[in-house]
């Protein structure tokens, strides 16, 4: 990447760093463009040169959020962590996820099915839940009667869960226990006792 391209892809990204932070803050429709240019240290007419409109920003923002948690995703299930931790990084990754997100900014998202659709077929991330159960019946830590298929949709009905409760995150924050009792849940319906 020569000097140009890098100078233009740290604009870019500080343009979706500043409206991520507003839209957290005031929530998407509360936010201008004047605003996110002037958090963003840019002229206006840099956001419409990237991204054309706000709610091409704002899908493209959640794009990006996306797909780092899909890569958190896929290095948690290669590392040679024990099964057990994987799945309780896995779970605070979506938690982490969605703190990113205010209450407001998933519930403003129209493209949220767009993105979580294209997210469904991305074989990267499906590959690596497969990996993981695949690991956990390795090391003999997962319920055996359980099929790959029913973990697979098991973790993917958390993730459902995360993405249309943008406000679980909170829960979590403000009351440890439930956060405890939570992950007890998730794990027990997988791992053998």
């Amino acid at each position: 990447m020569n000097g140009f391209e890098k100078r233009r892809q740290q604009k870019r990204d500080s343009i979706l760093n500043a409206a991520l932070e507003l839209f957290k803050q005031y929530g998407y429709h509360k936010v201008s463009i004047a605003e996110i240019a002037k958090a963003a240290s840019v002229a206006e007419s840099s956001i419409y040169n990237f991204f054309s409109n706000k709610e091409n920003l704002k899908l493209e923002l959640m794009r990006k959020l996306m797909y780092e948690d899909c890569t958190r995703t896929m290095n948690i299930s290669s590392s040679h962590d024990p099964v057990q931790l994987k799945l309780e990084k896995l779970l605070m990754s979506k938690i982490t996820l969605f703190k990113n997100f205010s209450v407001h900014f998933p519930l403003e998202s129209s493209g949220m099915g767009i993105i979580t659709e294209e997210l469904s077929e991305d074989e990267n991330y499906h590959n690596a839940i497969l990996n993981l159960i695949e690991d956990g019946k390795r090391e003999g830590v997962f319920i055996e009667s359980i099929t790959t298929n029913a973990m697979a949709a098991y973790f993917d009905i958390i993730r459902y869960y995360f993405i249309h409760n943008p406000d679980s995150t909170a829960i979590f924050d403000n009351n440890p226990e439930f956060a405890r009792e939570m992950y007890s849940l998730f794990l027990n319906a997988l791992l053998k006792r």
